[in-house]
């Protein structure tokens, strides 16, 4: 299709991105990118530091995905280097992507920052010096008070400094936002921006399910144990799974927790017939599966908003969640239910009232109201109007 790109060239900075050892990560950026594309010229420069004794300097890989230039840059940087050493190390391997990327769109005008603190201040540095402006999307939940993980006099000064000279600055949520401010990260223009889906979402069609003997719970995350709490999870299935035999969890993903996590559940006496890991999916097979559920369950410790509700959402899916992060934004009663995280009791209850058939859901109604709202159209205009006005 084609469209009207308003000869307006965006440069991506961004500290996550899918990359040669993991094509999950910051998937959402990915997406951001692709939808403001379609409206836009977007270009993405990432940075990945490597182990691999073979790459003594820099390994800069270029490619064009789904019609957006990317320019990964692999390097080796020691963490018992000189911390000065590392911070030049990591602003020359910026300095090759942007070169590359610079050259394929024939400059740029604007600068969009994803996650902070570094990718922000190279941009500070195009504004002050080039007079380019910059706008931050930021997706880190660091700045919550459970995870305790912004710390430090210098860090805090110079992302204050960063979010201050920024044009403006999205969230995925209000709450991030706020959390965002209390750390006195001012700046004048907040604005939350949600996450996409791709079309293998919004475009998957809606169809009325036989009816089953088992009901089928979804939990689809990075398999990181601390924030998604996923061993309570499995212990809440235990419990419930002496009671009946009447559902099953798909356990759908990978990550660094994942082996220890399947053994967990070996464990607690876990079967396939009750839970099964499929390990990562992706695209249409990831659709598939999804839509195939009747529930999906987030059983997080903090999160800031996960892109696999918006997910669930325009599949017709509902949402048991822990209200926590900006979940409560946009999960209620239409659409899910909440439950304080680590209240283990309370998730068993509902799942178990859910398979009783004490509440249901309007899964069309709920995909109505969100299949659009997510959309990479809508998505990639909000984008690219903010590029236009940015000073």
């Amino acid at each position: 299709m084609k469209t009207d790109k308003k000869n307006i060239k965006v440069l991506y900075l961004t500290r996550w991105y899918p990359h040669r050892y993991d094509p999950m990560f910051g998937l959402f950026v990915q997406r951001h990118a692709e939808a403001a594309n379609r409206f836009c010229s977007v270009g993405v420069v990432y940075t990945h530091i490597v182990e691999d004794e073979k790459i003594k300097g820099f390994e800069t890989e270029f490619s064009v995905t789904n019609g957006v230039p990317v320019a990964r840059v692999y390097y080796n940087n020691p963490e018992k280097s000189f911390v000065l050493f590392r911070f030049i190390k990591y602003f020359r391997a910026n300095a090759a992507g942007i070169r590359k990327i610079k050259k394929e769109l024939n400059g740029f005008d604007v600068i969009h920052v994803h996650i902070l603190t570094r990718p922000g201040v190279i941009a500070l540095w195009y504004k002050w010096f080039h007079g380019k402006p910059y706008l931050i999307s930021e997706h880190w939940s660091r700045y919550l008070p459970l995870t305790g993980q912004y710390q430090g006099a210098f860090r805090k000064w110079i992302t204050s400094l960063v979010v201050k000279n920024a044009s403006a600055v999205t969230t995925v949520t209000q709450n991030l936002a706020r959390a965002m401010q209390k750390h006195g990260l001012k700046n004048r223009d907040y604005r939350v921006l949600a996450n996409m889906v791709t079309n293998d979402f919004s475009d998957f069609p809606l169809e009325k399910k036989p009816q089953k003997k088992k009901a089928t719970f979804l939990h689809v995350s990075c398999f990181d144990d601390k924030p998604k709490n996923i061993s309570g999870l499995l212990r809440v299935i235990r419990s419930l799974s002496d009671k009946r035999n009447d559902f099953m969890f798909k356990m759908i993903g990978a990550g660094m927790d994942l082996e220890n996590l399947k053994q967990y559940a070996a464990d607690l006496g876990l079967d396939e017939k009750t839970v099964l890991f499929t390990g990562l999916l992706e695209g249409k097979k990831l659709v598939r599966e999804m839509a195939s559920g009747d529930m999906l369950v987030v059983f997080s410790n903090y999160e800031n908003f996960p892109v696999v509700i918006n997910e669930c959402f325009v599949l017709g899916i509902p949402v048991i969640a822990t209200r926590v992060g900006g979940i409560p934004e946009f999960v209620n009663d239409s659409n899910g239910r909440l439950v304080d995280a680590g209240d283990e009791k309370a998730l068993e209850k509902y799942l178990n009232d859910f398979l009783d058939g004490k509440y249901s859901f309007d899964k069309q109604k709920i995909r109505e109201n969100y299949r659009h709202a997510f959309s990479s159209e809508i998505i990639g205009k909000q984008l690219c109007e903010i590029y236009k006005n940015m000073k």
